[in-house]
C-alpha cells in the first residue's frame, strides 16, 4: 500500500494553537485536490496517532474530535506529556505558533485527472495519520523559537529540513522517507561512495539503536525487521567500499605511470627533482612541530595500512631536523598511551558515534530519578561551563503586618542567594573482541548497550537518593545533610497516618507542597494497599495502588531500602543536562582493565614509569570498546524541601 502525504497550508481554525485544519479542497503544492467529503475516518478513530514529520519513531500525541466541517476536515491535537526535553520544547514552539502547518499521510484507490494542471483529484482517501511538521525556516520564526530557549538539537529538527521542501522532494513514499527526487532534478551532483557509506554508517547506528530500545523485546516481528535492515544497510556499506577501492585502484591514467612524479605539500623534495628559483630557505621547526609529525604519521599509517616510520622518511627523510622527528616519535611509541579516538567518517568501518537528545530519559525509564527529574527545573548549560540561579532565604520575610491608623508602616527586606551548578559525567567502558562482534546474534554490541542503559539507571538512582554530600565527582544525593524523622511506633493503621503526617508537616513548614513526589519500595506500596482502619476498611487502597498517596504522586523502586520512605518538593529541584550523552566504539585504544579504581596508563617520569596492569591493547588483541558518556548534575535550590523516614512499623 502507497502511502502519500499532504501537508495543510490552511490555518488553524480558531485561536487556539492545538486546532488544526489537516485538509481542504484547496490545490495543494503537487497539484492535488483530496474532496473533503471523500474522508473515511473509521480506521484512524481507532488509532488518532500524531507523529512528527511523518516519522513513526516519533509519537507526539494523538487527535481528537476529527471530522469534516464546512469543507474541511478538522482536529485538535492532544500533545503527550512532556515527559522529554524534546517534548517540552515541541510543546512550546506549538503554543507560540512556530510549528503551525499538519501534513496528512493517505491512502486512496479513488482518483482521476484534475484538468489540464497534472494533478489528481482523490474522490476517496483512508486517513492513515496526520503529522506535525515543520515550517520554513523564517527569521521571525526562527526568532521566536530562540527567544523560547529550544535547544540547537530541536531548532535544528524543526528549521533543518522544512516542510515545503520535504514535499518537493518525496515522491509520496513511506511516511518519513524521502524518495530520490532530487537525483532528477537537473544540475544535481551524483553521491560519491565516501558520502553513501558515510550515510549509511549513520542509519545502521540509528537502526542498532531502535533494536536496542523497543519496548517489548517479544515483539519478534519488529525485532526480526530491523536485524534484516541493520544486515541490508552493512551489506551495502560492504558493496560500495569496494567499488570505493575498485575505482581508486583503476583510475585511468593518461601519461604513463613512469612519466609521473607528485610531490605533496608536505613532502621534501628529493636533489633531482625540480626546484623554484629563488626558493626560500624551509622556516626552522618549532618543539610543537615534532608532536604533529608524530600524529601526522600515525593518522596515514592507520590510513594506508604501512609503518609510521616508513612514512616519516618518506615525508621529512631530508629534513636537517629529521633526527628529532624521529627521537619524538619514538618517544611517543615507547609510551603506554593510546592513540586518539576519531568520529571521522571512513576512518574505520568499527567506530561510530551516537548522540541521542533524550537518551537520559530511556536510561532512567522505570526508575526514580526520571519522574521525579520530569517535575522539577530542567535546563540546559549549552555553551555554558555553569549556571547560577537565584534562590530566595527563608528569612526575613516582606510580609505585611497590621498597623494602627497614622502609625508607622514597617520597611522590610528579602534575602535571597544563588545555587550554582555545573555538569558531572556518568562514564563506563566494557570491552569484546572482534569474533564475538561478528557472529554474535543479537549482536553483542546491542546488547551491551542495554546493559549499560539498565545499570546506569540503577546507578543514577542510587546516588539520587543517599545521603551522601557533592564533591567534585558526583552530585549531593537529595539526603544529604537531611535528618530522618523518628518513625511511629506501633505499627498498623495509626503508625501509617503518623508516618505520613510527620512527612508532610515537615516541607508544610517551610511551604514546599507545590509539587510534592512519595519515593518509596514496593513493600511499602503494598503495605500500605493492605493496611485498615478501626472500621476494617482500606482507605488509601485504590489510591496507592494507582501510584498517588493524598494526591500526590508515588514513585515506586526497588533501590530504595524497605521500611524508607521519602517525600521531596520537586519544584526546588534543578536538573542540568548535556547537550547529548554518546556512545563511542573504538578499537584502537590501550586500556586499563580496572572495574573500581582505574589509573593512568603511565605514572612518573618517562622511562622509569610505573605501567598500570593489567593493560591491554584493543588494536593488538583484535578487541573493540564500547564507551558511554552521559553528563549530567543535580541540586535543591533550598534546603527543607526533602523530609524521609526509614524503619517504619506498618
Amino acid at each position: 500500500m502507497q502511502i502519500r502525504k499532504r501537508e495543510s497550508a490552511a490555518p488553524p481554525p480558531s485561536a487556539d494553537p492545538l486546532d488544526f485544519v489537516m485538509s481542504d479542497a484547496s490545490v495543494d503544492r503537487m497539484g492535488d485536490v483530496i474532496e473533503p467529503d471523500g474522508w473515511r475516518l473509521d480506521d484512524f478513530r481507532r488509532n488518532p496517532v500524531a507523529l512528527f514529520n511523518h516519522n513513526p519513531d516519533f509519537p507526539i500525541g494523538r487527535w481528537l474530535d476529527v471530522g469534516v466541517r464546512k469543507g474541511q476536515l478538522i482536529g485538535r491535537l492532544e500533545l503527550m506529556e512532556p515527559v522529554s526535553y524534546r517534548l517540552k520544547e515541541l510543546h512550546a514552539a506549538v503554543n507560540a505558533g512556530v510549528l503551525r502547518a499538519v501534513s496528512v499521510g493517505f491512502h486512496s484507490d479513488s482518483f482521476e485527472p484534475l484538468g489540464k494542471s497534472g494533478g489528481i483529484r482523490f474522490t476517496e482517501a483512508d486517513l492513515v495519520e496526520c503529522s506535525l511538521v515543520s515550517v520554513p525556516a523564517n527569521p521571525n520564526a526562527l526568532a521566536v523559537a530562540r527567544s523560547l530557549g529550544i535547544s540547537r538539537d530541536t531548532e535544528r529538527l524543526i528549521f533543518g529540513a522544512t516542510a515545503f521542501d520535504e514535499d518537493r522532494a518525496t515522491a509520496r513514499g513511506l511516511p518519513g522517507a524521502l524518495a530520490n527526487g532530487d537525483d532528477r532534478k537537473p544540475g544535481n551532483r551524483k553521491m560519491l561512495y565516501s558520502e553513501r557509506i558515510e550515510a549509511a554508517q549513520k542509519e545502521v547506528v540509528t537502526l542498532q539503536d531502535q533494536l536496542a530500545s523497543l519496548p517489548d523485546a517479544e515483539d519478534v516481528a519488529r525485532v526480526t525487521d530491523l536485524t534484516a535492515r541493520i544486515g541490508e544497510v552493512k551489506g551495502k556499506i560492504f558493496a560500495w567500499t569496494e567499488a570505493e577501492k575498485a575505482l581508486g585502484e583503476n583510475a585511468p591514467i593518461t601519461v604513463p605511470k613512469e612519466r609521473i612524479t607528485v610531490y605533496s605539500p608536505s613532502q621534501a623534495l628529493p636533489a633531482s627533482a625540480p626546484r623554484a628559483w629563488a626558493q626560500p630557505k624551509r622556516k626552522a621547526a618549532e618543539p610543537g612541530d615534532y608532536v604533529l609529525r608524530h600524529f601526522l604519521a600515525k593518522t596515514l599509517a592507520f590510513v594506508t595500512k604501512r609503518p609510521a616510520e616508513a612514512i616519516l622518511e618518506e615525508h621529512y627523510g631530508s629534513h636537517g631536523d629529521f633526527e628529532a622527528t624521529r627521537g619524538v616519535h619514538e618517544w611517543y611509541m615507547r609510551a603506554a598511551t593510546a592513540p586518539a579516538t576519531t568520529t571521522t567518517a571512513g576512518w574505520a568501518a568499527e567506530l561510530a558515534v551516537t548522540g541521542q537528545g533524550d537518551f537520559v530519559n530511556q536510561i532512567m525509564a522505570g526508575s526514580i530519578a526520571q519522574p521525579v527529574m520530569s517535575r522539577g527545573m530542567n535546563v540546559m548549560l549549552g555553551r555554558y561551563g555553569q549556571i547560577s540561579m537565584p534562590t530566595r532565604l527563608a528569612t526575613p520575610t516582606v510580609a505585611g503586618s497590621f498597623v494602627l491608623e497614622g502609625s508607622p508602616i514597617p520597611v522590610r527586606q528579602a534575602a535571597f542567594t544563588t545555587v550554582t551548578i555545573g555538569l558531572k559525567k556518568l562514564a563506563v567502558i566494557t570491552s569484546y573482541t572482534r569474533e564475538i562482534a561478528e557472529h554474535s546474534t543479537p549482536e553483542i554490541e546491542m546488547i551491551l548497550r542495554q546493559l549499560i542503559v539498565d545499570d546506569t539507571g540503577i546507578a543514577v538512582d542510587t546516588v539520587f537518593i543517599d545521603n551522601v554530600a557533592a564533591t567534585s565527582i558526583r552530585p549531593a544525593g537529595i539526603r544529604a545533610g537531611v535528618a530522618g524523622l523518628t518513625p511511629t511506633a506501633g505499627g498498623g493503621f495509626a503508625a501509617l497516618v503518623g508516618d505520613v503526617k510527620a512527612l508532610v508537616g515537615a516541607l508544610a513548614g517551610v511551604n514546599a507542597l507545590r509539587a510534592p513526589v512519595w519515593i518509596m519500595n514496593p513493600v511499602q506500596q503494598i503495605a500500605i494497599s493492605l493496611t485498615q482502619n478501626a472500621g476494617g476498611d482500606f482507605p488509601f487502597q485504590t489510591e496507592i495502588n494507582n501510584n498517588r498517596l493524598l494526591s500526590y504522586p508515588v514513585v515506586v523502586s526497588s533501590t530504595v531500602p524497605a521500611g524508607m520512605v521519602i517525600l521531596i518538593n520537586a519544584d526546588d529541584l534543578m536538573v542540568v543536562q548535556g547537550d547529548s550523552p554518546r556512545f563511542d566504539v573504538s578499537d584502537q585504544a590501550t586500556l586499563h582493565f580496572e572495574d573500581t579504581s582505574p589509573l593512568q596508563l603511565v605514572t612518573g617520569a618517562q622511562g622509569s614509569g610505573v605501567v598500570a596492569s593489567p593493560s591491554r591493547s584493543l588494536f593488538q588483541t583484535d578487541s573493540l570498546a564500547l564507551r558511554m558518556i552521559l553528563p549530567m548534575n543535580w541540586a535543591l535550590l533550598r534546603t527543607g524541601s526533602v523530609a524521609w523516614v526509614t524503619g517504619v512499623t506498618w
